[in-house]
């Protein structure tokens, strides 16, 4: 395993909430539409009221939802201001809780807690009623090396208490940029990919597969006679005692092209095969930083930034298990192409008004309970959004839980005379 300097791999417990940028501001956004009888928690808690205040815009955060009471948990990301479509990172180390019954955000104070971060790999281990995350990066300034993590954490999310975990055996490099998915069949995280560079002008991908046992915290080394090209920014999830890997980026992650592929990781046999994706993979194509998630027969694929004319994506597909890819909704598309970097006309999209903001690096979060995933936040064209939807997963159709003031194209506004995508 590659050795990485000793800054890297220290432990970064913090003081929770110091985080780099100042407080967030109130926000009164209001929900979209009022949560259902189905979003009520299943088991009894206080009454509450809807909240002014909710965490500043951030993408490339962590999340889970409590397999008991249906909250949506978040933590850290990267919460800097996008300035002429270039990203400005700063990192964030807040722990917030959303409510879905009355549209109410609680930031949460714990007495520990991991350090600011972003591009964290995160899983829900719903049997512990617990969200794992690992990994991720961080920088002090606005220049010069990142730092990556390779410390494991866990948040209760019965108590909202955080837990630095002290797993056994070889530990997996530190990284940002990777995945980790649950297989509660064998009670095991899988960690796959990402990217081991601490230089923000290149990228070293990663291929290697990691395998922790949740009851012991023992970490191993997945050995197969194969492994799927490295990658970062991709999707992963589980599904009939395998691990599905689809798309990503390599070392050209910054432009593309991005990759196409999907892979199948037998947890069983540690052995990896490629998916021959068949159907409507033009409509699939290569992107990065979007979600995959689990239903009875197939696999849905959610959003994410394609290396096209159109980038950030608002469409709903599904992959079955033979590899078939089909288009549920188109969501937002191109309509007259941009001018150049940054150069959008007011009509570059056709905006589909039953999706979310087209987004990459936002957070998915499955709740198998009420059988629909949450999405929140994420980096849109306009900059990065506080949003929160869910995605019902037997219809395949988005309801708005809380609106966002911010990382909007004009055009989803209302406004009129706009000059361009964003203004």
């Amino acid at each position: 395993m590659r050795t990485l300097p000793a800054l890297l791999l220290g432990l970064s417990l913090a003081a929770c909430g110091n985080s780099s940028v100042d407080a967030p501001p109130a926000d009164a956004s209001p929900a979209a539409d009022a949560p259902s009888a189905a979003d009520a928690p299943s088991e009894d808690v206080p009454a509450c009221e809807p909240s002014s205040e909710q965490p500043r815009p951030r993408g490339d955060s962590a999340g889970a939802v409590d397999p008991v009471t249906g909250a949506f948990y978040l933590f850290g990301g990267d919460v800097g201001p996008v300035v002429s479509c270039m990203a400005r990172p700063a990192f964030d180390d807040e722990t917030w809780r959303f409510d879905p019954r009355c549209n109410r955000w609680t930031r949460l104070t714990p007495s520990v807690c991991p350090s600011a971060r972003s591009r964290t790999a995160y899983a829900l281990d719903a049997r512990r009623r617990r969200m794992l995350v690992f990994g991720g990066r961080s920088r002090a300034g606005a220049s010069g090396a990142y730092t990556l993590y390779r410390e494991l954490w866990s948040l209760d999310l019965a108590e909202g208490r955080w837990e630095l975990l002290g797993p056994k055996g070889e530990i997996p490099a530190a990284r940002a940029n990777a995945t980790l998915v649950v297989d509660a069949a064998s009670d095991s995280a899988i960690l796959f990919g990402g990217n081991t560079s601490t230089d923000g002008a290149r990228f070293t991908p990663r291929n290697d597969t990691w395998r922790l046992n949740l009851a012991t915290l023992d970490w191993s080394r997945v050995t197969a006679p194969s492994s799927p090209p490295a990658r970062q920014f991709h999707a992963a999830v589980v599904r009939d005692g395998a691990m599905i890997v689809l798309g990503g980026g390599d070392a050209n992650a910054f432009t593309g092209p991005f990759l196409t592929d999907a892979w199948r990781l037998d947890l069983a046999a540690s052995r990896w095969s490629r998916l021959a994706l068949s159907g409507d993979t033009e409509a699939l194509a290569g992107r990065i930083s979007h979600s995959l998630a689990a239903r009875a027969d197939d696999l849905v694929v959610v959003g994410g930034h394609d290396d096209g004319a159109l980038g950030n994506r608002n469409d709903v597909l599904t992959l079955d298990p033979a590899g078939a890819v089909s288009q549920r909704s188109a969501g937002d598309t191109l309509q007259t192409p941009g001018n150049g970097f940054c150069d959008f006309p007011p009509d570059f999209a056709l905006i589909d008004e039953s999706a979310p903001e087209r987004r990459s690096a936002f957070v998915l979060a499955e709740d198998p309970a009420r059988q629909r995933v949450i999405v929140y936040g994420g980096k849109t064209d306009c900059g990065t959004a506080s949003d929160l939807w869910s995605l019902d997963l037997r219809s395949l159709t988005w309801t708005s839980l809380r609106g966002t003031i911010d990382g909007l194209a004009c055009g989803r506004t209302g406004r009129e005379n706009c000059r361009s995508l964003c203004q």
